[in-house]
């Protein structure tokens, strides 16, 4: 039966949110129709047993093998029977029961949007480094009241401004535009290429502030870096971004960032004080590896190595293929 919104949440050994993730996604109060849509890829921990407990749920199973970032989000669109697809990643928790009608409503203003971006609140108690960057790249996008569009055109080229960036933690596509710019078939940042795509195709992005999940990374120091190794190698296959740190802003932007966590730690008052002396000893770390990871992966890029090694994607998947 065709329904207004499909909800795809890809499942990889995501026992760890899945639960409060479906719960938050069941419980939402709404007058669209919807159905939940998972497509779990190998899962070998309780995450098939979670997806048990529900049986409105709509399970595909696909080997590990075959899984791709943009290439499963394709079929996804694929196999929904409705007018919005919404994606959400495996520990991403709608923060409230109107967050689908707020994600889906940039849609009713015009029917050129094709792609829109929702608000991601970092979990109370993520590591400072990483609360402060997704709560600092989401303030930038504007105040929770507003919703914006972001469109392409010769001006915003020109004066640099045009906003790319999609992220499909929390995000929804118009189908019928969708099946006609799909996502890239990439390793990485999939949703930052089919951002690029959208609007060098004349649509519209939305962003929804109001259609907001819970979502954050807590990763030991080792996985941080190799994630965002990952993420500058994505950039560069994916929208053809190369970030640059050279050694003075190894030491000195490293310094910048880590006072911006301080007094970011300073000011939350969710934080406990064993955390906040904890993150305080740490944060120089941390941001020390995002700049030494931008360095590594420019090199990674420029000598045309291989990088399994270093990357947190490659290692996960491997794992399980074995």
């Amino acid at each position: 039966m065709k329904t207004n919104a499909t909800i795809v949440v890809p499942t990889f050994n995501g026992e760890e949110f899945l639960g409060e993730v479906i719960e938050a996604v069941f419980n939402q109060k709404t007058a669209k129709t919807y159905e939940l849509l998972i497509i779990d890829s190998g899962s070998s921990d309780g995450t098939l047993d979670i997806i048990a407990k529900y049986p409105k749920i709509r399970l595909h199973q696909i080997p590990n093998k075959e899984f791709g970032h943009g290439r499963t989000r394709n079929l996804a669109v694929e196999m929904a029977d409705s007018e919005f697809v919404v994606f959400l990643t495996q520990d991403a928790t709608p923060s409230h029961e109107r967050w689908l009608d707020y994600l889906l409503e940039p849609f009713t203003i015009n029917s050129k949007v094709g792609c829109v971006l929702g608000k991601q609140i970092p979990r109370a108690h993520c590591f400072v480094t990483l609360k402060r960057e997704v709560a600092q790249v989401f303030k930038s996008f504007g105040d929770d009241g507003s919703i914006s569009l972001q469109r392409k055109d010769d001006l915003t080229t020109q004066l640099g401004i045009t906003n790319n960036f999609l992220s499909d933690t929390n995000s929804a596509v118009r189908k019928s535009i969708a099946t006609k710019v799909p996502f890239q078939d990439v390793n990485y940042a999939e949703d930052q290429a089919l951002g690029i795509d959208m609007l060098d195709r004349g649509y519209f992005k939305a962003y929804a502030p109001l259609g907001s999940v819970f979502h954050s990374h807590d990763y030991p120091l080792s996985k941080y870096f190799k994630r965002k190794f990952d993420e500058y190698m994505g950039l560069k296959e994916s929208t053809g971004y190369v970030a640059q740190a050279n050694r003075k802003e190894l030491i000195l932007g490293s310094l910048k960032s880590t006072m911006l966590d301080y007094a970011f730690l300073f000011r939350d008052r969710e934080f406990t004080l064993a955390e906040k002396i904890h993150d305080f000893f740490l944060a120089p770390f941390y941001n020390f590896a995002t700049r030494r990871a931008i360095r590594v992966a420019a090199k990674t890029q420029a000598g045309g190595k291989k990088h399994d090694k270093l990357s947190l994607e490659s290692k996960t998947r491997k794992q399980v293929q074995r």
